[in-house]
């Protein structure tokens, strides 16, 4: 009777497995057809990098997978695909339900850790040396699979979240397990370090020990979408958010910044984007309309800090400050392009859910000129200022 119960069991487990790869199957083919059937009609102009029968091929490659393949594994498969077309704005957004409660940064001088909870705060400002048992250029090469290739900002940006990911760690080969991952750092008093990181829910709130080093340190004194300050006789403005405020709206911000530059009549006014991923680039119009025809507006009276996390409108905007007034780019290169694709909109996959952004529109914003914006004043972000609390670029604007 107990070898009869056996066999039974084995049956019924062969038949759950092979039921299971099916279902899978089914699932990952379905998606992978409503994929490849919606986006080219849905984007711009899906093939402006990708040629249509580079994209066939890759997607036939990913079905002949279908069969065997696990949830991890596809999602990260169908993100290569998403980054070979080549649009910063087209991504794809797994249904993630987990996080490390940490936070990366690049820096010119290593990946760091800049922000985490305070069970980890061991770890801050520590440089990333290996993850999961890799090397963290090991690391790298296996995440470029899945970022845009091109430009080296974005893939910054885009490598400090997604090492964070533990499913996408996992799916990488980068940890052994979806649940922990194990890191080697090396911290600024050059001590190894060794630690354990346990998945926690993503939607968790954790109280965070660090604030992100993008900006300059002043811009993480606030969190407003946009606000101004006195600073050395300057006028700081930070414009965080390409996004209107209803409690605030920028109009009548707009008319008290101007009151305030009258009042104080500031050496010079600095235009703080360097945190800005942008939104609707409309808003800030009202201001550089304003500055165009304002007595600041001189060699030297203006600048505008761009970095990393400039991005989509924010870019549209320092552009037009750079072309429509006599301001000075201060920073590092950007993360998004001058001309790019954008004015994004989404859809999910039937059975995944794997939310699909795609692009609508082309913005030409500066013609003849491609790639990322650069600065006309390059000061690149240094862990070793960070720990000084020498923030180089906006000392330089506050001086020059």
């Amino acid at each position: 009777m107990k070898n009869i119960s056996r066999f039974c069991f084995i049956i019924l487990s062969l038949c759950a497995t092979y039921t299971y790869a099916q279902t899978s199957k089914n699932i990952f083919s379905d998606d992978l057809k409503f994929y490849k059937d919606s986006l080219p009609v849905k984007h711009k102009n899906l093939f402006a990098k990708l040629s249509r029968p580079e994209f066939n091929t890759m997607i036939t490659h990913l079905e002949e997978q279908t069969s065997s393949i696990s949830t991890e594994k596809f999602y990260v498969e169908i993100m290569k695909i998403q980054a070979a077309i080549g649009d910063e704005h087209s991504t794809i957004v797994p249904p993630y339900t987990t996080k490390y409660p940490v936070k990366f940064e690049r820096f010119d001088d290593g990946l760091v850790v800049t922000s985490t909870d305070e069970a980890n705060k061991q770890l801050l400002l520590s440089k990333v040396i290996r993850i999961g048992g890799k090397t963290l250029s090991e690391a790298e090469k296996a995440i470029s699979s899945v970022i845009i290739s091109g430009n080296i900002p974005y893939f910054n940006i885009a490598e400090a979240s997604y090492l964070a990911s533990p499913s996408l760690l996992y799916a990488l080969n980068l940890s052994p397990s979806p649940n922990d991952v194990s890191l080697e750092l090396l911290n600024p008093n050059g001590e190894t370090l060794k630690v354990k990181l346990d998945a926690i829910p993503k939607t968790k709130k954790i109280d965070m020990v660090y604030a992100s080093a993008y900006g300059s340190l002043l811009a993480n004194t606030h969190q407003e979408n946009y606000w101004y300050v006195m600073e050395k006789g300057n006028l700081y403005f930070n414009y965080n958010k390409c996004q209107d405020d209803p409690k605030k709206p920028f109009d009548a911000f707009n008319d008290n910044l101007f009151k305030e530059i009258e009042k104080q009549k500031p050496n010079r006014i600095i235009i703080d984007l360097t945190m800005n991923g942008g939104g609707n680039s409309a808003i800030l119009e009202p201001f550089i309309e304003k500055i165009k025809n304002h007595n600041l507006n001189k060699k030297g009276k203006i600048f505008v800090l761009i970095g990393r996390a400039t991005f989509s409108s924010a870019i549209m905007n320092a552009i037009k400050l750079k072309r429509e007034t006599k301001a000075i780019l201060v920073g590092e290169t950007t993360a998004g392009t001058i001309n790019h694709y954008g004015e994004v909109r989404a859809f999910n996959l039937p059975n995944t859910k794997l939310q699909v952004n795609y692009s609508t529109q082309y913005w030409e914003n500066w013609k003849g000129h491609d790639g990322p914006l650069v600065p006309e004043i390059k000061i690149p972000k240094n862990l070793s200022d960070l720990l000084k609390g020498n923030d180089k670029a906006l000392n330089y604007v506050m001086e020059n």
